[in-house]
């Protein structure tokens, strides 16, 4: 098939997309869900004239490598907050490595066992079906407001395991058409070309993290577009190391510098076109999805299928559970929670990267067909099932209920504004019976449902700590924009207080003066800075005394918003010293 008639398919399936994301905000379905099914009927009812042809084989796994991948791996690198990456990198790395290969394990050795398919296939289909893909639950995640903490958790755990799952599948793919395999020779391949890819996509992204500083508002977008797919094509075609990884390491690294190397509206101007772009890429590829899925396939192989995709649920079950709480145990991690791990396990939905490895399969393996057809009925059961109902289960779960205090703290912020507001109208000597009516209502209802909130006395101080790290926090950021802060002084005070929240968010507040631990990552990252060349090395003096005024403007405010806090019903005095000891 020619490029003019590929083009051609690729814009009317765009334009199909933008017409079904309008259809979706309406209907209360999400996007990807939508996009599958209606990809699914279109080449259902298309199959007759021939529509999914050109989607089969190695022309969809050119399009999906080649075109998507880049794009989809790159901008979620690149958008995760890498700090929150390395804080949590102990399950995520439970959950991509161990937990994938119990999963594919677990698979493998039941095709094997209950429906004879050969040892060395059944495994590769396991690893091949085992690779997540979050597009469809992270918007949702992102609308509900679930815990941060569970939403790095799926993201890390899917942009890791998309470069194992690769390199893994391509070394069972030759065990399973008959090579032989030796279990050293394996994982010294296997790490090899795993942490190759990782290494050489982290030296391309330092390497277009030194020139960022003297670039322009947009040149920084062709940057990191050449960077994407250079750095991907450079590791699978040229270095045969997995192009996945690099391209992961390449985004990681750039996110992390970005802020403290390129400008701000190179920044702002960035994220947008890589959102942008992640859109388009989505839109097309889980249209080609539905598209490439054979309904003949999965009539044929339905029993199989349905076995399959509950095995599958098995599975994610058995690894994620013990590992989660293996690594809580031993590692000494803040707990995830058992609704947390629900979540995970009901949110492990399949995609473009599983469809595509099993339209890649050779013709010559004997198990092709089928594996095609259990592919893609997990796929479409994850995207009709778990994606449609992933938000009714948070709900349920209560993950998006805000706690007693929440409510407080949300209560306490309205009964400021409106204090302020009144004042501000005495100030203008403004006379209105209306507004003024409706705001000592709302400040009577307000007041009264705050005494209704019974705190605990480990709730008082909960509620007040964050109160202060909410006001400190918005300190930094203001005199961060109004270019009153440098960067660098600015990224490490604002990022200090994000490591104090989190710490409050997890129960565990110091009720004593803050000891100022920092990272090790942070370490790397300033390390590596102050070794750039310009702008990034700035006189250290400056630095020290632009972090210093900062502190103590952050420190004044914050006392003062504690006491203002402190004639709020139901907190005491006590609650209140005890948090300000924490400033």
């Amino acid at each position: 098939m020619g490029l003019p008639n590929w083009l051609l398919i690729l814009s009317s399936l765009l334009l199909a997309g933008v017409l079904l994301s309008v259809l979706a905000q309406h209907i209360r379905l999400p996007l990807t869900a939508l996009l599958a099914i209606v990809g699914f009927l279109a080449g259902w009812i298309g199959q007759p004239y021939g529509l999914e042809a050109p989607l089969h084989g190695p022309a969809f796994e050119h399009v999906v490598a080649y075109l998507f991948l880049p794009i989809l791996i790159f901008e979620a690198a690149f958008a995760l907050a890498s700090r929150a990456f390395f804080r949590n990198l102990l399950p995520i790395l439970a959950l991509a490595l161990p937990g994938l290969a119990i999963a594919a394990g677990l698979i493998g050795l039941s095709l094997n066992v209950l429906f004879a398919v050969p040892l060395a296939a059944a495994l590769l289909f396991g690893v091949m079906i085992s690779a997540t893909d979050p597009v469809a639950v992270v918007g949702i995640f992102r609308r509900l407001g679930v815990p941060k903490r569970l939403l790095i958790l799926i993201e890390g755990e899917s942009l890791l395991n998309d470069g194992i799952v690769v390199v893994l599948f391509n070394i069972l793919l030759a065990v399973a058409l008959g090579a032989t395999f030796d279990l050293g020779e394996g994982l010294v391949g296997f790490l090899s070309v795993f942490f190759g890819g990782l290494v050489i996509g982290a030296i391309l992204g330092l390497l277009a993290a030194l020139i960022l500083p003297w670039l322009d508002r947009y040149s920084p977008i062709a940057l990191s577009l050449a960077l994407a797919y250079g750095s991907f094509v450079l590791a699978e075609h040229v270095l045969a190391i997995s192009g996945v990884m690099a391209t992961v390491g390449a985004g990681i690294v750039v996110g992390a510098l970005a802020p403290t190397r390129a400008s701000a509206e190179a920044r702002k101007t960035g994220g947008v076109f890589w959102v942008g772009l992640a859109y388009v890429a989505n839109v097309l590829l889980f249209l080609l999805i539905g598209l490439a899925i054979d309904p003949a396939l999965l009539v044929t192989h339905g029993p199989l299928i349905l076995a399959i995709i509950l095995i599958a649920l098995i599975a994610r079950t058995v690894a994620v559970v013990p590992l989660v709480y293996l690594v809580q145990r031993l590692a000494g991690i803040p707990p995830v929670g058992w609704r947390n791990e629900a979540v995970l396990i009901w949110g492990g939905l399949r995609g473009g990267i599983a469809l595509a490895l099993a339209l890649s399969l050779p013709e010559t393996l004997p198990e092709r067909d089928l594996f095609i057809a259990m592919t893609g009925g997990v796929v479409l059961a994850t995207l009709l099932i778990n994606a449609t109902s992933i938000g009714r289960l948070v709900e349920r779960l209560g993950l998006t209920e805000p706690s007693r205090a929440d409510r407080f703290l949300t209560l306490g912020a309205r009964l400021t504004g409106i204090a302020a507001a009144q004042e501000r109208l005495r100030e203008l000597s403004l006379r209105e019976p209306i507004i003024e009516e409706a705001l000592e209502k709302l400040d009577s209802s307000t007041y009264q449902e705050l005494i209704r909130i019974e705190l605990t006395p480990e709730e008082e101080v909960h509620v007040a700590v964050r109160r202060g790290l909410a006001v400190e926090r918005q300190v930094y950021q203001r005199l961060s924009d109004a270019g009153l802060l440098p960067a660098p002084v600015a990224r490490t005070l604002l990022h200090e207080v994000d490591d104090q929240i989190e710490e409050v968010s997890l129960d565990r507040v110091r009720l004593a003066a803050r000891q100022r631990h920092r990272p090790w990552f942070d370490h790397c990252i300033e390390a590596l800075t102050a070794k750039l060349p310009p702008p990034a090395g700035e006189d250290a003096h400056e630095l020290a005394y632009a972090e210093a005024s900062a502190r103590r403007l952050a420190a004044r405010r914050t006392l003062e918003a504690l006491d203002l806090l402190e004639r709020l019903p139901n907190m005491q005095t006590a609650a209140v010293r005890d948090a300000k000891a924490v400033f």
